[in-house]
């Protein structure tokens, strides 16, 4: 049986597309935001002591916010109670549409635990009719 060999502008056109689509489907966080389900759900008051176990991995939080920033345009942040901080970037106007004293629900990618809360990075406001079952500590 005779093998066909991959004329050299198939070979470039496919390693191309290769090269390509790896890093968009492994390295790209924007897909597991909008789509990937979180690996844990819990109350803003439970982060500090649930939130280690799930570092570098997506969680909803749920707590009341005491603090929108958005004077660095490039670094938004809402905070919550229980020193939960939610950096959401540029996203200037998702910030600003939490409101001081409003529970809100938020999902992100838990970056640092540490004495001063948790840190989500990025972060993203949750549609608050999505199911939410925290799990308790």
């Amino acid at each position: 049986m005779k093998m066909r060999r991959l004329r050299p502008a198939a070979l470039l056109i496919l390693m191309t597309g290769l090269a390509i689509l790896f890093p968009i489907l492994g390295g790209c966080r924007g897909w597991t935001m909008d789509y990937g389900n979180p690996a844990a759900q819990f109350e803003a008051r439970d982060a500090a002591t649930l939130a280690p176990a799930y570092m570098g991995r997506k969680v909803s939080v749920r707590g009341r916010v005491t603090a929108v920033d958005t004077s660095d345009p490039d670094r938004c942040t809402v905070r919550l109670q229980h020193a939960v901080v939610a950096n959401f970037g540029t996203f200037k106007a998702a910030a600003e549409a939490c409101t001081v004293g409003t529970v809100v629900h938020l999902a992100g990618i838990v970056r640092a635990v540490d004495a001063s809360g948790v840190t989500l990075a990025p972060a993203f406001g949750r549609d608050p009719q999505a199911p939410f079952d925290p799990i308790r500590r």
